[in-house]
């Protein structure tokens, strides 16, 4: 399951990334997002770090989950702090399209190690995590041994860093706890930069009469 993890991740990292550097420390006067990847147990995942990117991949430990589980999580710059809602669903929608076809494009070139019948389980929504806006999906496909796959995937936009949470399972209701719990992990550091001075000025203002 960790080399579909790979290969989903390769196809949906055409979403929207961005090169660019994280800011590395952040306060009240150093405006910026940090965010940390942790295991929500320890003692259940076996985490390793992808070389060269800012992923991780979180495999289940033998019989520590109901079903067989992996968690792929990835961080990358975000193109704006405050993405319109309206914006955010409409790339939702477009995005699982596009995954979709992708998905498909890919079993076919794979021959034996394909990932077949891949599709959206419900409608991409546009959701509110950690006080951050985030888009959630949920897929399913089959593999190579004939075995469905759930996969729930987020990107929670927390200020200045989306992050990628994308959690795959044999079991639907498992994949789901395991994305949330993960979520939930999360340590998450964000300052937001002063007002400029106009806004400062405009809130300042004493109504008009």
């Amino acid at each position: 399951m960790v080399r579909l993890v790979l290969r989903l991740a390769v196809i949906a990292a055409a979403t929207i990334w961005l090169v660019g550097c994280q800011t590395a420390q952040v306060g009240p006067d150093r405006p910026g997002t940090r965010v940390r990847f942790k295991s929500p147990d320890p003692q259940k995942w076996i985490g390793t770090q992808a070389f060269g990117e800012r992923r991780s991949i979180y495999r289940c430990r033998p019989l520590a989950c109901a079903e067989n589980s992996v968690v792929s999580m990835r961080s990358a710059p975000s193109p704006t702090r405050s993405p319109d809602l309206q914006a955010l669903q409409k790339f939702a929608q477009e995005n699982a399209e596009r995954e979709v076809a992708q998905a498909e494009q890919a079993s076919t070139e794979a021959g034996n190690n394909k990932f077949r019948d891949f599709t959206l389980l419900t409608a991409p929504k546009v959701v509110n995590v950690r006080e951050f806006p985030a888009i959630h999906w949920e897929f399913r496909g089959v593999d190579a041994k004939d075995k469905t796959v759930y996969i729930i995937r987020k990107i929670v936009f927390a200020g200045n860093t989306m992050i990628d949470v994308m959690s795959l399972s044999l079991g639907l209701e498992v994949a789901r706890r395991n994305n949330n719990d993960f979520v939930a992990a999360l340590e998450i550091e964000d300052f937001a930069p002063p007002a400029a001075p106009a806004a400062q000025s405009a809130q300042a203002a004493p109504p008009a009469r």
